[in-house]
């Protein structure tokens, strides 16, 4: 009201018309709320921000940045691990060093290591999976190699020690030796003869606490051997929790001697190569076992060759495919 009058007062003095006058009180009314509502306080109390961020922050999972290696192993990116690699690499026994290193593949879950190690692998190969990864390039991941294992089973307990060999069986060569029906010599024998390929590779599955980490069961590839020291280099594909690492082979070997409480079988390591490669004779089990497999390619027939036991064994039964396509899933019998 007091605006209405002091704008018909403003408006006489200065010979405005009514029809100009009313507009101008309008505006004047107008401006009046649009002040009023700019200043008037909001019923909503401020938060109470430092409460609650404490509050936030201690209900947060505790989460973990690497781990320290234990101090009887060496760091691959370490002064003393740069200079076994170079000895490694001069002496011959890293030559498939970088074909792994060209396409590691750091494991996509935390219990993925074995489809991540056989990705790795497979792709250092250059074997061609037969089907697409992404858009229209055909390239391994450790999400496409799906175990016999559902999704969810996998992603929680990863894969035994023969479902990796049933899975890396459907893509090449493999044999498989378990343990201490693999002697410490031909362990050794073995490394020897893969660090001085590239056409070969090896991967172990062993268990991290024999070597004092933490965790339990874990698989990756050898990329080199340092003769002098008798050390391996282990390629770690959990590269999140620990680095890549030098280890004294005898350690090593013991590492794949406890047994997988999944199993109740130890554990061991692989030889993979391509299908349509040569597999040296020498490399075949010393020691009849039943959990020592080589499953190799004859004239384009993929058969099984396995020792008699009592023991229990993985069978891996492998489906009829047409040649040149290699399935991503297959079904084990264990």
């Amino acid at each position: 009201m007091r605006v209405k009058q002091t704008m018909t007062s403003l408006c006489r003095l200065s010979n405005i018309s009514p029809s100009e006058t009313a507009l101008m009180e309008r505006m004047a009314q107008l401006s009046c709320k649009s002040r009023q509502k700019t200043t008037t306080p909001t019923s909503t109390p401020p938060p109470e921000s430092s409460d609650e961020s404490t509050d936030l922050i201690e209900e947060e999972t505790e989460s973990f940045y690497r781990r320290a290696l234990p101090e009887d192993l060496v760091s691959f990116t370490s002064p003393e691990g740069r200079k076994l690699f170079k000895e490694s690499l001069n002496e011959g026994f890293a030559e498939g060093y970088f074909n792994l290193a060209g396409n590691f593949t750091v494991q996509s879950e935390p219990a993925y290591c074995g489809p991540s190690s056989l990705a790795m692998v497979l792709n250092a190969l250059e074997v061609d999976p037969g089907r697409t990864w992404k858009g229209v390039w055909r390239w391994y991941s450790d999400e496409l190699l799906e175990s016999c294992r559902t999704e969810s089973d996998l992603k929680a307990n990863g894969i035994t020690f023969d479902q990796f060999l049933c899975l890396a069986s459907s893509h090449a060569q493999v044999i498989a030796k378990r343990g201490k029906t693999a002697s410490r010599e031909e362990f050794l024998r073995d490394l020897k003869y893969v660090t001085q390929r590239d056409d070969i590779f090896m991967v172990l599955s062993f268990s991290r606490p024999a070597l004092g980490q933490t965790g339990d069961g874990h698989f990756s590839p050898i990329g080199a051997y340092h003769p002098e020291t008798n050390q391996a280099l282990v390629l770690d594909s959990a590269r999140y929790k620990y680095p890549s690492w030098f280890c004294d082979v005898d350690k090593l070997y013991d590492s794949l001697q406890p047994v997988d409480s999944e199993t109740d079988l130890p554990r061991g390591y692989f030889l993979i190569c391509r299908r349509d490669a040569h597999m040296d004779s020498s490399l075949l089990p010393l020691v009849k076992s039943p959990v020592l497999h080589h499953h190799h390619i004859d004239s384009g027939v993929q058969s099984t060759v396995e020792a008699d036991s009592d023991s229990e064994a993985a069978i891996v039964d492998l489906p009829e495919r047409p040649a040149g396509v290699f399935p991503t899933k297959i079904s084990c019998s264990k």
